[in-house]
Protein backbone atom coordinates (compact mmCIF):
# COMPACT_ATOMS: atom_id res chain seq x y z
CA UNK A 1 0.00 0.00 0.00
CA UNK A 2 1.00 3.44 -0.99
CA UNK A 3 1.43 5.62 2.05
CA UNK A 4 2.93 9.19 1.04
CA UNK A 5 2.19 10.02 -2.66
CA UNK A 6 4.29 13.04 -3.26
CA UNK A 7 7.81 10.49 -2.90
CA UNK A 8 5.82 7.50 -3.76
CA UNK A 9 6.67 5.23 -0.40
CA UNK A 10 4.95 1.94 0.57
CA UNK A 11 3.92 0.82 4.16
CA UNK A 12 6.94 -1.60 3.75
CA UNK A 13 9.28 1.49 3.25
CA UNK A 14 7.66 2.95 5.88
CA UNK A 15 8.40 0.20 8.23
CA UNK A 16 11.76 -0.31 6.99
CA UNK A 17 12.66 3.10 8.45
CA UNK A 18 11.03 2.81 11.10
CA UNK A 19 13.02 -0.98 12.11
CA UNK A 20 16.37 1.00 10.72
CA UNK A 21 16.08 3.97 13.53
CA UNK A 22 13.45 6.60 12.60
CA UNK A 23 11.74 7.57 15.66
CA UNK A 24 9.36 10.67 14.34
CA UNK A 25 7.50 11.71 11.35
CA UNK A 26 10.48 14.33 10.57
CA UNK A 27 13.45 10.87 10.96
CA UNK A 28 11.14 9.59 8.55
CA UNK A 29 11.38 12.19 5.99
CA UNK A 30 15.02 12.53 6.20
CA UNK A 31 15.46 8.81 5.46
CA UNK A 32 12.84 8.44 2.56
CA UNK A 33 11.28 12.01 1.97
CA UNK A 34 8.16 10.10 2.97
CA UNK A 35 6.01 13.24 4.56
CA UNK A 36 7.94 16.31 3.08
CA UNK A 37 5.70 17.13 0.54
CA UNK A 38 1.64 18.16 1.15
CA UNK A 39 1.48 16.19 4.69
CA UNK A 40 -1.67 13.94 3.77
CA UNK A 41 0.12 10.82 5.23
CA UNK A 42 0.95 12.74 8.47
CA UNK A 43 -1.15 10.73 10.43
CA UNK A 44 -0.67 7.52 8.63
CA UNK A 45 3.40 7.93 9.90
CA UNK A 46 2.33 8.41 12.92
CA UNK A 47 0.24 5.56 13.44
CA UNK A 48 3.29 3.09 12.05
CA UNK A 49 5.25 4.72 14.66
CA UNK A 50 3.38 4.12 17.64
CA UNK A 51 2.14 0.68 16.73
CA UNK A 52 5.76 0.03 16.85
CA UNK A 53 5.67 1.48 19.97
CA UNK A 54 7.42 5.32 18.66
CA UNK A 55 4.91 7.08 20.10
CA UNK A 56 4.63 10.74 21.70
CA UNK A 57 7.56 10.59 23.39
CA UNK A 58 9.96 7.89 21.50
CA UNK A 59 13.00 8.74 23.63
CA UNK A 60 11.54 7.09 26.76
CA UNK A 61 10.87 4.09 24.79
CA UNK A 62 13.51 1.48 23.10
CA UNK A 63 11.19 1.37 20.09
CA UNK A 64 11.73 -1.32 17.36
CA UNK A 65 14.67 -2.53 18.95
CA UNK A 66 14.01 -6.08 18.44
CA UNK A 67 13.36 -5.94 15.20
CA UNK A 68 15.35 -6.49 12.04
CA UNK A 69 15.38 -4.83 8.94
CA UNK A 70 15.54 -7.13 6.09
CA UNK A 71 15.63 -4.05 3.84
CA UNK A 72 18.77 -3.66 2.02
CA UNK A 73 20.64 -0.39 1.10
Amino acid sequence: MIVCVCYPASNRDIDAVIDEGARSVEEIGQRCRAGTGCGMCHDELRERLEARGCGANPASRDCASDLVSIRSR
